[in-house]
């Protein structure tokens, strides 16, 4: 869905549950479980920027499953969106690894 490539994705989660301390033949299953809730995130991130107009024509691209087009969207309505994306990604890290330090 995002700019942010499926194979960035999956390194993102593996180095996160890495840095979790989990074991790396072990983060396969977790990272099933984690990816929907990183995609939820990314998603409300992105409504949460948009007014009502531009956020029901994301809603549409999306369940039309028109990624192409949801991209050059996304990235001609939010300024700097893949910083922005970048930020979402380094904010839920930053909750995801500070649930394990408590």
């Amino acid at each position: 869905m995002t700019n942010i490539s499926d194979n960035f994705q999956e390194t993102f989660l593996d180095d996160l549950l890495l840095q979790a301390g989990f074991e790396e033949d072990s983060i396969w299953l977790l990272k099933e479980d984690l990816r929907p809730i990183l995609q939820e995130r990314i998603i409300l991130s992105i409504t949460n920027e948009l007014n009502e107009e531009d956020r029901a024509h994301f809603l549409d691209l999306l369940d039309a499953e028109q990624f192409e087009e949801l991209n050059a969207y996304l990235k001609s309505t939010i300024p700097n969106y893949e910083v922005f994306l970048m930020e979402v990604y380094a904010q839920f890290e930053d909750e995801y690894l500070e649930n394990f330090e408590k």
